[in-house]
């Protein structure tokens, strides 16, 4: 079986468990995606996240900051496309089959998704140490930072954050 046909298939299995437990009433599992965005391990929220999908057509926007991609056509609604890797160390987030689009949920806002080199799995924080170090004056990490027991530094994504955030609300050259 190709990895490709494997990480398409753990993908679903996420999605199916985050539906069962919708239908029996539940609240979604409190969990976190862990994901690499730029040279950092992230946490993404499940629930600020609706969805990840493979890399799509995106289509170019005129005269606007390198890390809006553009926007991609995803089930007949357009979403704005970001490289959050661009914003936070100006470095390019390789299109590639494991890269992927994870969609930020309607709670958070409309019809925005970023960018991410890879999805490494499903994490927990109970399984990990919240280490002394912070991240200071982020446009959208959380000041905490956990290590897990492979000694992996893995930073907590704020989409409340980034999207309220001046930058990220203005992504048009000046």
């Amino acid at each position: 079986m190709s990895k490709q046909s494997q990480l398409r298939d753990y993908q679903t299995s996420i999605l199916e468990r985050l539906e069962n437990a919708k239908k029996a009433g539940a609240e979604a599992p409190a969990g976190y995606l862990g994901v690499v965005i730029g040279s950092k391990n992230v946490l993404v929220n499940l629930q600020e996240i609706s969805e990840t999908l493979p890399i799509m057509d995106i289509h170019r926007i005129p005269i606007v900051k390198p890390w809006f991609l553009g926007v991609a056509n995803v089930r007949g609604v357009l979403y704005a496309i970001n490289d959050i890797a661009q914003m936070l160390e100006n470095t390019f987030t390789g299109i590639s089959s494991s890269a992927r689009l994870l969609l930020i949920s309607e709670a958070v806002t409309s019809n925005v998704a970023f960018v991410v080199e890879k999805m490494i799995g499903l994490r927990k924080l109970e399984e990990m140490k919240l280490r002394e170090e912070s991240v200071e004056n982020d446009i959208c990490l959380k000041s905490q930072t956990y290590q897990d027991d492979e000694n992996r530094v893995w930073h907590m994504l704020d989409c409340d954050k980034l999207i309220c955030s001046k930058e990220f609300a203005t992504p048009y050259m000046i």
